[in-house]
C-alpha cells in the first residue's frame, strides 16, 4: 500500500502521518512547505514532496510515479479572515480538491479519503444538546453558510460524482470540534480550546468572558488521525460520508475543568452563557457516530478528561525535545 497524505505536515495531517508510520506504512506526504516542527519524531520515515495540489498534470505524474493507491486529503486553506477571502477559500478548498479528484481518477488511484467538517451541516438546530436532543446523522439536511462550509460540501458532492461515475472509492469524514497540540501555533486565535490548554501550560492565565454553558461535540486529534487511517485501510467503504466525533455533548466549562485536573495550577476563568467561539453561525451539535463505528470500527479512544491529559503529556514531551 502506498498512501499519499496532502497537508501531511499540518496540525491534523502530522498525526495521520505518525499513525501510518506506527502502522508500518511509509506514506508520501505532499505539502506546500517543508516544516517538520509537528513531526520531528518521524523525519526519515516518510517521503515528502513540496508541491501544489492545484497542478493537475503535476499531481497525475506524481501519483503515477509514486504508485499511490489511496489519498488522504487534508490540505486546506484556513485563516481567521476566511470570510473576507471567499475566492481564495474556493480556489484551494474546492477547486483544489476537484483537481486532485481528477488526478486520482486519471492516475488510477483506488481510494480518496477527504477530511471534511461538521461545517457542511451549516446552521444546526438550537435545541441540539438540550434534554431530549437527537444526535445529528449523516443524512441531516445541509445548510452551509460561510465560504469554508460551502467548499467542504461542494468537495463532498464532487467526490460523490467521481465515486458514481468512475468507481473511485470516495469517503468524506466530517469532524466535530478538534482539539490537540499544534492548533495554537498554526491556527492562532481560531483555537480557543488550545488556548485553554497551552496558556496555562506556559503559566499564563486565561479568561473567557462567556460561553461556558454551551454544549458541543469535541474530539481529540489522535482520534481524528485514527479515523482517517481506518478509512484509508478499511477493506471497503460502504458510505460516502461519516461523522467522526465523540458522540457526547460537553461544555467549555467541562473542558476547563479537565485542564485544571491535568494542570492543577491552571488559572482559568470561563464565564456563563452560550457560543464561546463567537460564531455567526450556530454550529454546535452532537453527532451520531454509528456509521463510523459499524463500517470503520471507529470508537474514540479519548474522552474529554483523557484527551486533555494526553494533550498536556504531549506538550511536556515536545518541550523535552521528543516531539
Amino acid at each position: 500500500m502506498r498512501p499519499m497524505v496532502t497537508g501531511g505536515l499540518g496540525v491534523n495531517g502530522s498525526w495521520v502521518v505518525r499513525r501510518l508510520v506506527e502502522s508500518g506504512v511509509r506514506p508520501l506526504v505532499v505539502d506546500r512547505r517543508e516544516d517538520f516542527s509537528l513531526l520531528q519524531d518521524c523525519v526519515g520515515r516518510f517521503d515528502l514532496v513540496v508541491a501544489d495540489i492545484g497542478d493537475r498534470e503535476g499531481m497525475i505524474q506524481l501519483l503515477q510515479a509514486q504508485g499511490v493507491d489511496r489519498i488522504i486529503h487534508l490540505a486546506a486553506y484556513i485563516s481567521p479572515d476566511m470570510d473576507q477571502e471567499p475566492w481564495t477559500v474556493f480556489e484551494v478548498n474546492a477547486h483544489g480538491t476537484v483537481v486532485l479528484l481528477e488526478a486520482a481518477h486519471r492516475a488510477g488511484v483506488g481510494r480518496f479519503v477527504f477530511a471534511s467538517s461538521r461545517a457542511v451541516y451549516g446552521e444546526t438546530p438550537r435545541g441540539v444538546g438540550e434534554p431530549g436532543y437527537r444526535p445529528l446523522h449523516e443524512d441531516h439536511p445541509k445548510n452551509p453558510v460561510m465560504a469554508y462550509d460551502v467548499c467542504k460540501l461542494a468537495s463532498e458532492n464532487m467526490g460523490c460524482v467521481y465515486r458514481n461515475a468512475f468507481g473511485l472509492e470516495f469517503a468524506a469524514l466530517r469532524f466535530a470540534g478538534i482539539y490537540g497540540p499544534g492548533k495554537q501555533a498554526r491556527h492562532g486565535k481560531m483555537s480557543l480550546r488550545s488556548r485553554l490548554v497551552e496558556d496555562p501550560f506556559e503559566g499564563r492565565p486565561v479568561v473567557v468572558p462567556a460561553g461556558g454553558d454551551q454544549l458541543d461535540d469535541m474530539i481529540y486529534v489522535e482520534d481524528v488521525a485514527d479515523a482517517l487511517t481506518r478509512a484509508a485501510l478499511a477493506e471497503r467503504l460502504p458510505h460516502a460520508a461519516y461523522n467522526i466525533a465523540s458522540g457526547v455533548g460537553r461544555t467549555l466549562a467541562d473542558f476547563a475543568a479537565a485542564v485544571k485536573q491535568a494542570l492543577p495550577a491552571a488559572r482559568i476563568d470561563v464565564g456563563p452563557g452560550l457560543n464561546p467561539l463567537g460564531h455567526n453561525v450556530h454550529y454546535y451539535a452532537i453527532y451520531d457516530v454509528t456509521r463510523a463505528r459499524e463500517d470503520l470500527g471507529f470508537s474514540p479512544r479519548f474522552d474529554l478528561t483523557a484527551g486533555v491529559a494526553r494533550y498536556v503529556e504531549t506538550l511536556r514531551r515536545w518541550r523535552g525535545g521528543q516531539a
